[in-house]
């Protein structure tokens, strides 16, 4: 509803049972309470009374918002986090009733919320949030400006109403609002999602859904060295299952005992694997970077205890019961005739079968691993258009309630940059409205002589920078000149740098310099006509795995929100103290945020990727080892079973190289198999990996390559030992085995 101040008293759609709304700020806590601490600008919250008890919240400590505080005059109350009373409060009990200035406000403290609370996601794609602060939501709208006013809404469904039901009913909403409200929602739609399902990124989604893929090649291998290990042994016990049949043992008394030994053994293994799964948690959530939502909360619930006790009883029978049919389906007569080590035919290519599934999941594994090995290496070397070494950035924002004179922030833009670019180890310093990887400004522009199509805007990432920028950040001026002072302090200024996209996009194969670029910018309604003297390099805005946007730079030095950019000599953050402790000597209630070396922003840009890299090669090397082990296992028994043979060939004169020929040969056959089936099923998997590999095709012949190579080789040397062990048999010995 437009009438925002009836948020509480408009009746609810029939979809939901409750409704409630708020709207993202940000605060900056006073000098004068910190103590000896640093001036702070938290995050915060503005929401109204509805909304926590929507979400099933109650404060830890106090209470929560009310209708009245909602209210002109009674919403100088607050609610605190868990994480802003620990620091600036020391968890203090008794912190209800004391009162917080917050930009310039004095607020009462009424409540604190639980550590583990967590704002649902506002659109979809996003993570959750937890902001610092929270106060009462008092929309007062300006006449003329409603549409202004940016509210995120939130409702529980009422049981038994599904999404596209309440998605259908707010549609119907939206279309009588268009008619109510012509001017201010002509064109607008509503969109209803689960945050529960919708909060995840796509990238992410897509990450986990391969880690999933994973996870289950290496339970398949697992459990194909298991069968095999079983049926070996059910190999070796078949003269003696013979004679207890011959005893009048029954088949069903057979099967119990083989699948009480199988249960045992996978109960021991579950115990085990869930006390290792306890501390892998641990090591997950160290390497899995802050980015990634959830990761940190990991945690053996219920239901992933179900499943894995459900996994280990039901792998438990299924590998029980293959041996055991195995022994019950076997003639007494041909057992107790032919003795332990003759050669069991179908059982032993049966356990090559599995050999050549493991060698085929390990090969995919491999692949996908280097895949992702190759596409971070790409991303690292590949060109930003920016140089991110040695390079400090943070961000400082003029609160309005101290600086609402244009002239006051330009006073202060000089004075910072003119005492940083003083200090000794700072090579350029600037401001800018807008960096790479760290904030984006977009708006619209257009060309003289160009129509305006209102549907087809043209927009371009944008930010007001100062002289020096160019140099501070460590672009390169391909064409044309950068910015000067006197471009910077003119009165009107009228020129402006591009990039090489924006150049691409709007004059191909023309000279770019001296065209005019009409653009207002954060001053909607004034058009300025802009000079194009420079263009510099492509700068990858969004990360290094997307492609360059288009971008427009204007000088200005009268900027209220802004990064500061430092190039220095040495470490960029062993100068972060010296460099804030100069915006305090302007200013020492001014408040500083996300100071970052640009190096360890690019790191955690890359920070999904490289995780991602380090569990399937985890995998790819877990599932290289057991496949290592099952093709060495099948290769040992047959030489034990193949003992007389192998003796009785030695003592006709055949060679030690020979012997170990006989047995490679057996090794690289199940080898050849399992790589060319795993070939295949690289080919036909890694497709889907596209979305998370840069730089690189999913079908990249130098992984390939080297996976075929490095798992060829480990293959060889699995099966080099047993067929060395088969060389020194001593043929005397041999052929008295029995």
């Amino acid at each position: 509803d437009r009438d925002v101040t009836g948020v509480q008293t408009c009746a609810l759609p029939i979809s939901f049972v409750s409704m409630g709304a708020y709207q993202d700020t940000s605060f900056d806590l006073a000098s004068s309470d910190r103590g000896n601490r640093e001036p702070e600008r938290v995050t915060a919250v503005a929401a109204t009374a509805s909304f926590l008890p929507m979400l099933g919240i109650a404060p830890r400590v106090g209470r929560g918002f009310t209708i009245q505080n909602e209210q002109p005059g009674r919403d100088q109350v607050a609610i605190l986090s868990d994480s802003l009373w620990r620091s600036r409060f020391s968890a203090d009990p008794n912190v209800v009733g004391k009162g917080l200035r917050a930009s310039g406000k004095q607020y009462q403290i009424i409540g604190v919320l639980p550590a583990e609370f967590e704002l649902p996601a506002e659109t979809q794609g996003m993570d959750e949030a937890r902001p610092k602060l929270w106060v009462p939501l008092n929309v007062q709208p300006i006449p003329g400006r409603e549409a202004e006013i940016d509210l995120f809404v939130l409702a529980r469904l009422k049981p038994g109403t599904t999404v596209p039901q309440a998605r259908s009913e707010m549609k119907v909403i939206a279309k009588r609002l268009e008619k109510t409200y012509p001017d201010l929602d002509g064109g607008w739609g509503v969109n209803v999602f689960p945050t529960l399902s919708e909060d995840v990124d796509p990238d992410l989604r897509r990450s986990l859904y391969v880690m999933q893929v994973a996870v289950g090649f290496v339970l398949l291998i697992a459990c194909a060295n298991i069968a095999n290990l079983l049926l070996t042994k059910a190999a070796a016990r078949e003269r003696e299952m013979a004679v207890r049949f011959a005893l009048g043992a029954g088949r069903g008394r057979i099967v119990r005992q083989m699948l009480s030994e199988s249960l045992l053994l996978s109960l021991f293994g579950g115990v085990l694997g869930l006390s290792l799964a306890f501390g892998g948690l641990r090591l997950v959530s160290y390497l899995a970077p802050r980015e990634i939502h959830g990761f940190h909360e990991l945690a053996i619930d219920p239901a992933v205890l179900g499943f894995t006790i459900g996994v280990t009883f039901l792998a438990g029978i299924l590998f029980g019961l293959a041996p055991a049919l195995h022994s019950i389906r076997t003639s007494i007569a041909e057992s107790l005739g032919r003795g332990s080590r003759s050669v069991a035919g179908p059982a032993q290519r049966f356990r090559g079968a599995l050999v050549v599934v493991e060698i085929s999941l390990s090969l995919i594994l491999l692949v996908g691993a280097g895949l992702t090995i190759r596409s971070l290496a790409s991303l690292l070397h590949l060109d930003m258009g920016f140089r991110p070494d040695h390079l400090l950035v943070m961000d400082v924002a003029l609160p309005d309630w101290r600086y609402q004179n244009p002239q006051k922030m330009a006073t202060f833009d000089d004075q910072l940059l003119e005492r940083v670019q003083a200090l000794s180890g700072v090579r350029a310093a600037s401001l800018a409205t807008a960096l790479p990887m760290h904030s984006i400004s977009e708006s619209s522009y257009e060309l003289p002589g160009v129509p305006v199509d209102p549907k087809n805007l043209k927009v371009t990432d944008w930010s007001r920078i100062t002289d020096e920028h160019v140099a501070a950040v460590g672009m390169r001026i391909v064409q044309g000149r950068d910015l000067t002072r006197q471009d910077v302090y003119a009165a009107q200024p009228d020129v402006a740098l591009i990039n090489g996209a924006f150049a691409r996009a709007n004059w191909p194969g023309q000279n770019p310099l001296g065209k005019v670029v009409i653009f207002a910018g954060e001053e909607q309604g004034k058009q300025v006509h802009y000079r194009v003297v420079g263009v510099v390099s492509d700068e990858h805005q969004f990360g290094p795995d997307s492609a360059p946007h288009l971008q427009l730079y204007i000088p200005g030095h009268h900027m209220q929100t802004m990064s500061l950019v430092v190039r220095t000599t040495g470490d960029p953050l062993a100068m972060a103290n010296v460099v804030k402790q100069q915006v305090w000597a302007i200013d020492q209630d001014q408040t500083i945020a996300n100071v970052e070396s640009m190096e360890n922003m690019l790191s955690e840009w890359l920070a999904p990727r490289r995780f991602t890299m380090t569990v399937l090669l985890a995998f790819g090397v877990i599932a290289l080892v057991l496949a290592a082990v099952g093709l060495y296992s099948v290769l040992a028994y047959s030489v034990s079973l193949r003992t007389r043979e192998i003796g009785l060939r030695v003592a006709l004169g055949a060679q030690p190289s020979s012997v170990i020929s006989l047995i490679l040969r057996q090794g690289a056959w199940m080898t050849v198999a399992g790589v060319v089936a795993g070939l295949a099923g690289a080919f036909a998997l890694t497709r889907f990996m596209q979305s998370i590999i840069f730089g690189i095709s999913s079908f990249d012949a130098a992984t390939f390559v080297a996976v075929t190579v490095v798992l060829t080789g480990v293959a060889i040397a699995a099966s080099y030992l047993p067929a060395r062990r088969a060389a020194r048999i001593d043929p005397m010995q041999a052929l008295r085995t029995e």
